[in-house]
């Protein structure tokens, strides 16, 4: 209970009768009963707000001055409908004004009174939340996929509780997890060397320090392509050139200039096999199906020149994919203590491409107090604070792991009564969103997660949401928005026909 001294109103209402005031709890001393002599009522404060009560004490005393004890003492209101008094002497302020408490006690063939004046004061109501008070923070995009040398700025972006944006921000510090893949100046993103990175923004008002992350992933340069067919001259003791690539199912033609030779093949041989000798000014052919090197000799001349055939395939320039870095998506999680929250684990290669059939992520908590992750990446809020999750994907006797750091509670308010969650993930199987559909609740976060192995869109056909459109958005990437007026939602993705979804929001 909340007490306000008033001492000045107190004192001025407070009047004492045959020896003063007093109310419950009762106080007194044992022994023969004594005759009556005062009678008290106190009370600290002497005031209290309208729902508010306070315990008046109340105290008799005989001749002597020497409490007596067993008293039963009543209590009455001077105005019932300022505040009320029960039995116990405890008062209770129903409206803004002034009332006095009377309590008589009666021992033996005497009475005494006392009184005690009390002030409720009509109660405070808090100042309204500040319209610009900060509820959230992220970075758009969340995800970012650059070849080194390429650029893209970061903006960001607070919101309210409301949904609305929050200007201008203190100044924003940056910081990039590993310099050796990217680097970030003013908000701008500069991609330099394969694989992926964490950029991440900060700033502090009010007392709180508010921190949001994106994803930096940095491809490798596209190597040149392969032709599809190729040439080889056979002039005098030597082909020329002595070692082509070509792309499965291409074609290299032997064309003899001023020299017979042959084909003979040391270990791999296409189908066709050898082939035997080819005068001068005539031509042979062998069509490649398969990847891989295929090297050749010239039989006639007891092996002493010969040359390769490669035929390209794997990864960047016929090289082999190797897990290189995770991803975690969304780069700035968060989630309501209760609520839950799907991650999800991307592997890249060294090229910074997404890797599939890899054994499913295997994710962890450093705090369950805080928030637990299921063996699927989601995650459920259990107590209010930040708590790192770890991903981690193994590719034969490689391990690559990723940390996000989860907000739990803070930025959510607990769900109404129509039970609609506050966050929904959204992501694109195929050329299709899935689910189609989602509902959540005035305020609440959608987030798209770009699956599958194309880029997709968000493009709202009618009123928007906060950021409005999510543009082209590559395969293993990610955007959210936040919604905070009810209503329905349709976008598409332009790129693809019949690839439509909604947002329903409650209020």
């Amino acid at each position: 209970m909340q007490f306000r001294l008033l001492a000045a109103l107190a004192l001025a209402l407070s009047t004492a009768a045959c020896g003063g005031g007093g109310a419950a709890p009762v106080t007194g001393g044992g022994g023969e009963t004594p005759a009556l002599g005062s009678v008290s009522l106190t009370h600290p404060a002497g005031a209290a707000s309208v729902g508010d009560t306070m315990i008046l004490t109340i105290e008799a005393r005989d001749g002597a001055g020497q409490p007596v004890a067993g008293i039963q003492p009543t209590f009455t209101s001077s105005d019932p409908t300022v505040a009320t008094v029960d039995a116990a002497g405890v008062v209770r302020g129903l409206k803004a004004g002034a009332a006095t408490i009377t309590a008589s006690v009666t021992v033996g063939a005497i009475t005494r009174t006392a009184n005690f004046g009390v002030a409720i004061l009509a109660p405070t109501t808090p100042p309204p939340a500040s319209n610009n008070a900060i509820a959230a923070f992220a970075l758009n995009p969340a995800t970012v996929t650059r070849a080194p040398g390429g650029t893209a700025p970061l903006e960001p972006g607070a919101t309210s509780a409301a949904g609305a944006r929050v200007t201008p921000l203190p100044t924003v510090t940056w910081a990039v997890q590993d310099g050796a893949k990217a680097s970030i100046s003013a908000g701008v993103v500069t991609a330099v060397a394969a694989g992926a990175t964490t950029v991440t923004a900060s700033f502090t008002a009010d007392g709180r320090t508010w921190m949001a992350s994106a994803n930096v992933i940095v491809t490798s340069p596209a190597p040149p392509a392969a032709p599809t067919n190729a040439t080889v001259q056979g002039v005098e003791d030597a082909f020329s050139p002595s070692a082509v690539t070509i792309t499965p199912g291409g074609t290299v033609t032997w064309t003899m200039v001023d020299e017979e030779h042959d084909v003979t093949w040391t270990g791999a041989a296409p189908p066709g096999g050898n082939i035997g000798r080819i005068d001068d000014d005539e031509s042979a052919s062998r069509t490649f199906s398969t990847a891989g090197t295929y090297a050749y000799t010239c039989s006639r001349h007891d092996g002493d020149h010969g040359g390769t055939v490669t035929v390209q395939g794997g990864g960047a320039g016929g090289e082999p994919s190797v897990l290189t870095s995770v991803v975690i998506s969304p780069a700035s999680p968060s989630v309501a203590v209760g609520g839950t929250l799907q991650l999800t684990a991307t592997a890249l290669d060294q090229a910074g491409r997404t890797m599939t059939g890899l054994p499913a992520a295997q994710w962890s908590t450093a705090d369950a107090t805080r928030a637990t992750v299921s063996a699927s990446g989601v995650v459920a809020g259990v107590a209010t604070g930040t708590v790192g999750i770890t991903a981690r994907i193994t590719q034969g006797g490689t391990t690559r792991e990723a940390t996000v750091n989860v907000t739990v509670g803070g930025t959510t308010q607990p769900p109404p009564s129509t039970g609609a969650p506050l966050t929904a993930t959204v992501t694109t199987p195929g050329e299709s969103f899935s689910p189609a559909a989602v509902t959540i609740r005035t305020g609440g976060t959608v987030t798209w997660q770009f699956t599958g192995s194309t880029r997709h869109n968000v493009t709202f056909s009618g009123t928007a949401p906060t950021g409005g459109n999510i543009p082209d958005t590559d395969a293993g990437g990610s955007a959210q928005r936040t919604f905070a007026a009810a209503g329905t939602y349709n976008y598409t993705c332009t790129r693809h026909s019949g690839m439509n979804g909604s947002v329903t929001v409650q209020p």
